[in-house]
């Protein structure tokens, strides 16, 4: 779910508070990494700036079991601890209700004949923290087929769940074979939230090769219960695409890729590399390995790999001019921009930097020339006019409808 983040949360990049929050997200720290945490804590700590940062980033139960592994604790307030204690239980509890709730979603799709890939937060609470404490969940996220769309659609309803946006109904007619929805949101009865997605990445043009995406997922056993998920370097490639759609703006997702290199030492990468090439998320994904790495000044993959990601020469220097390093730092990364193509702005600037980082020009070109001028088995569906009106009834009404979501989008603002 969207979260607007408190200007309070941002800590000034250097200070103990932002070192503090830093230096604890993540699972383990090693013994050189504890008694720097020892010396940080001797100084003195802003607890109201941390505690909320550590809560908006969601790795509070991280900070607060790593400050309970400290021997002499007598520098931490008890308040700190009661109000850290207190946020995880309720983290735990609530990530208990949303695996319930989807639990029965899955069963009641499953024996529909819908398959569904379980993705994010729901699949690494269990099987890479094994706390749900530690790894918040505010939804569970699945990629479903569309062609399941309206099986999935009854079985919502006779559980009766809700759509944040709309009703219950047939996915809209596609533009290009790449059009997709980015996601539909659902609120279960008892306030638990589920995602729907049909691509891995839901960048603004859809995947080259969702089949295969499919065929590399794999079955797996998560407290008792079997969910299929992605394949290993399938669940890398989404969370480092999925971390920059987001501008790297939360801890959570950054510790999410730190922890599963970590415990994924055998990954195929010539297979890694090959999807992230075909896809066109090379940038991406190199810039963000490098920032990982140097963030938390820990080696995640050998060079001998990460000059296999490399880019070229102008990729990389038009990344930093778009988000300086500092600005990741600071964790207010641009929000979507660069990396989400915008068929619905075909004149954007930000749509031509997208070319030069991500590529797939003659696709995404091709996007926006339908979206201007569909065709006509599209407006068809659309309006459900007979295809035989054509450029007499079907362009005016395409103009008409522009026009009416400009006015409708400006009265908004």
């Amino acid at each position: 779910m969207p979260h607007q983040p408190d200007s309070n949360v941002f800590l000034p990049i250097g200070s103990a508070e932002w070192w503090l929050l830093v230096s604890t997200a993540r699972l383990h720290l090693a013994d050189h990494r504890l008694a720097e945490l020892e010396r940080l804590l001797r100084q003195e700590i802003d607890w109201d700036k941390v505690v909320p940062a550590s809560i908006y980033h969601g790795t509070a139960g991280l900070l607060l079991k790593h400050l309970l592994s400290i021997p002499a604790k007598k520098d931490i307030p008890a308040a700190v601890i009661d109000r850290l204690q207190s946020f995880y239980l309720r983290m735990t509890a609530m990530g208990m209700k949303q695996l319930a709730q989807f639990q029965e979603v899955a069963e009641a799709l499953n024996q529909a004949g819908v398959e569904l890939i379980t993705l994010k937060g729901a699949v690494l609470a269990e099987t890479l923290y094994g706390d749900l404490g530690l790894r918040p969940l505010s939804d569970v996220d699945v990629i479903a087929r569309e062609s399941d769309w309206q099986e999935i659609c009854n079985v919502l309803a006779k559980l009766n769940y809700k759509s944040l946006a709309d009703e219950l109904k047939p996915l809209p007619p596609k533009l290009t074979r790449y059009d997709v929805k980015t996601h539909v949101q659902f609120v279960s009865p008892a306030g638990t939230y589920l995602e729907f997605q049909f691509d891995l990445f839901t960048v603004g043009i859809g995947m080259r090769d969702m089949a295969g995406v499919w065929d590399r997922s794999r079955w797996v056993e998560i407290g008792g219960v079997g969910r299929r998920v992605l394949g290993a370097e399938d669940q890398l490639l989404h969370l480092l695409v999925h971390a920059n759609r987001h501008g790297c703006s939360r801890l959570k997702w950054i510790v999410d890729i730190n922890e599963y290199l970590n415990e994924n030492q055998d990954l195929d990468w010539n297979l890694f590399a090959s999807i992230a090439q075909r896809e066109k998320v090379i940038s991406f994904v190199f810039q963000t390995l490098v920032y990982i790495e140097q963030l938390f000044d820990t080696p995640l993959i050998s060079h001998e790999v990460l000059e296999q990601l490399r880019p070229n020469s102008f990729q990389q220097a038009l990344w930093r001019a778009v988000w300086p390093r500092r600005q990741l730092y600071h964790f207010r990364g641009r929000d979507e921009d660069a990396i989400c193509y915008y068929f619905y702005k075909p004149f954007s600037g930000w749509n031509l930097i997208n070319f030069a980082l991500a590529g797939r020009v003659r696709d995404k070109i091709g996007y926006q020339a339908r979206w201007i001028v569909p065709s006509f088995d599209w407006m068809a569906q659309v309006y459900q006019q007979p295809k035989s009106l054509g450029l007499i009834k079907y362009y005016p009404l395409r103009l008409m409808e522009r026009s009416r979501s400009r006015s409708q989008k400006k009265q908004k603002n």
